[in-house]
């Protein structure tokens, strides 16, 4: 072992001289070193205590903060309400009448119509027990014609100009209508839900239901309901010479019936 020992010593060499030169270099890399891996602990710990915080929030309930109180409430700005399209029709426009006919709405007299008692019973299955002053009640189409129901046109025999009025804008329908159930109960033509569903308003001693306007507005249609029983009175008017309103209407529909 001595040998082996001279040996190595004889191929190192002799050892360098240690100088208080290089014991100071060793010494200030030495604190440099100790610094370095302070400060990279302290950096480490505070991207981790990061971490933990937001993966604390990431759990908590929404609108929840840390000690259980709730968070203030976003401001968000709510959403325009897209407008509803219109379903009112367009100048020009006569319900029932020709939609290609663009002249100006016929004129309406500043004294509506007045109802009075009906002494002559109109002609089908359908009759009125009031009718405009001064108008008449004719057949429009018999049961053969409309497929098992009639249809009846009360219009003015003595309609000054007529030339001025569109399609259908100067007459008064009266129609027989029967309910049918087709699973979901009694529903009425032009109408999809059941006549329980659908709002009811008074016409004479029976059930009615109108179509959609204004009271001030007697053009529009009523099916009246006879007794509880599926037969209804349908009554459309389009009449701009009758001047009626809401109130009107209805109680000319309330006098139509079946004749016994």
């Amino acid at each position: 072992m001595t040998d082996l020992k001279e040996l190595l010593d004889e191929a190192a060499g002799p050892e360098p001289t240690v100088t208080d030169t290089d014991l100071s270099a060793d010494l200030t890399r030495g604190q440099r070193a100790l610094r370095r891996r302070r400060i990279t602990g302290i950096a480490t710990g505070a991207v981790a205590t990061a971490l933990v915080i937001g993966v604390g929030w990431s759990v908590l309930p929404s609108g929840t903060t840390s000690n259980g109180t709730p968070a203030p409430a976003a401001r968000t700005t709510p959403a325009p309400t897209p407008a509803a399209p219109s379903t009112r029709p367009g100048p020009g426009y006569i319900p029932g009448g020709d939609r290609n006919d663009h002249r100006p709405a016929p004129p309406i007299p500043v004294t509506p119509v007045a109802l009075v008692a009906n002494t002559t019973p109109f002609p089908g299955v359908i009759t009125c027990d009031l009718i405009p002053q001064g108008w008449a009640a004719r057949l429009r189409a018999t049961a053969a014609q409309g497929g098992g129901w009639e249809q009846q046109e009360l219009y003015d025999p003595k309609l000054a100009n007529p030339k001025q009025y569109h399609d259908v804008s100067y007459t008064l329908i009266v129609r027989q209508v029967d309910m049918t159930d087709n699973g979901e109960g009694l529903t009425a033509d032009k109408y999809t839900e059941p006549w329980t569903k659908l709002p009811k308003v008074r016409a004479g001693m029976n059930e009615a239901v109108i179509s959609l306007g204004s009271p001030r507005d007697g053009r529009r249609e009523v099916h009246v309901r006879m007794g509880r029983t599926t037969r209804l009175v349908a009554v459309a008017n389009d009449a701009y010479n009758l001047a009626w309103d809401e109130k009107t209407l209805l109680r000319f529909a309330g006098s139509c019936h079946y004749k016994k």
